[in-house]
């Protein structure tokens, strides 16, 4: 099919190829092979692509290079399952119909995105601490003081039994609730990657045990507008990293604010046909319009002077649009921003 040039750049292409008539490998490139970790052509040639090409149950589609390909996996010589696009051109030689089948393989952009997605938790965790902090900061004082009022009545010998129950049982209280809040936490940190039978309105709840002393202390009111949406099978901890990205956004934009009297953040809840739908919407504001429609993009920060990586909003994009089959945007609204979360059902 080929003459020495041609074979020559077939085999040295970037991509792995595949040329296939009727359903059957009739060609393959050096690329295709070493990605798929066979040693000959002669091993593939003749066997079904089905043998090595799996698409996905459902069809997913990627923009690499300006260019649109669909995600499949492929299956290597030691059963390795590896992530890859394709992209498929028709042509016919000698009177005869042909497949060429271009391959990218995956592998090393998937890993590059599991270390963002790590990046953007481990900027979490600053947060994270930070809201502890809040979250204990009252129940400390409020044992300090218990503990503090026992020594000063056991130090004047005026032992009252019901008093010692009394204040024992509220240090018990405070150290329940501490326990409750780090329990929320280390939830979260966990890297449990599979998918949990959860509604999108209880990923908000938890969500907003984490901020809400944060918020409360920012003078900033949560408005949740709570309905009650069917359970869905989803990556709870990759959810709540979207909205606490987008409710710590709101706080950072609130904080830059010289004069807001009423700083306000509202969830509303939405269901259609095909898409459960979450907005969070804030008076902040909003975002300026020339760099709205950048805010999702890899490393693009308005924080660059405040520690900014830039990564956090892009996160909330990859996690929905890979995981959930959603999506997020944002646009203005009066005095602030709104986004909405879209996640299939």
């Amino acid at each position: 099919m080929k003459n020495n040039f041609s074979d020559s750049l077939f085999n040295n292409t970037i991509e792995g190829i595949l040329i296939i008539e009727n359903g059957f490998i009739k060609d393959i490139n050096n690329t295709m092979l070493n990605i798929l970790n066979y040693d000959s052509k002669n091993e593939l040639i003749g066997k079904l692509a089905t043998g090595i090409l799996i698409p996905n149950v459902k069809k997913k589609y990627l923009e690499y290079n300006n260019e649109t390909y669909e995600e499949i996996t492929l299956i290597s010589k030691n059963i390795n399952m590896i992530p890859a696009i394709i992209k498929i051109t028709d042509f016919i030689m000698d009177d005869r119909k042909y497949k060429m089948v271009f391959i990218q393989n995956l592998t090393e952009l998937k890993k590059k995105e599991m270390l963002l997605l790590e990046q953007s938790r481990m900027a979490a965790m600053g947060e994270m601490i930070s809201m502890i902090a809040h979250q204990w900061r009252q129940p400390l004082t409020s044992i300090a003081a218990a503990v503090s009022n026992l020594k000063f009545r056991a130090n004047l010998d005026k032992y009252e039994k019901e008093t010692f129950i009394q204040k024992l049982s509220d240090i018990d209280k405070y150290l329940n609730y501490m326990s409750t809040t780090i329990d929320d936490f280390r939830n979260f940190f966990k890297t449990k990657k599979e998918k949990e039978y959860i509604s999108l309105d209880s990923v908000i709840e938890d969500s907003l045990k984490m901020v809400e002393k944060a918020f409360k202390n920012s003078n900033i009111k949560i408005v949740n507008n709570k309905k009650e949406m069917k359970k869905l099978y989803l990556f709870r901890n990759e959810l709540i990293q979207v909205i606490l990205n987008i409710f710590n956004n709101s706080k950072d934009a609130f904080a830059e604010q010289k004069h807001n009297e009423k700083p306000t953040v509202t969830i509303n809840y939405k269901d259609t046909k095909d898409y459960q739908i979450i907005e969070v919407c804030d008076n902040a504001g909003g975002v300026p319009e020339k760099i709205i429609d950048k805010i999702f993009d890899p490393y693009f920060s308005t924080k660059e002077n405040k520690n900014g990586t830039g990564i956090g909003l892009y996160m909330c994009k990859t996690i929905l649009e890979k995981h959930c089959e959603g999506n997020i945007t944002a646009k203005n609204i009066p005095n602030g921003v709104c986004f909405k979360i879209r996640v299939k059902k």
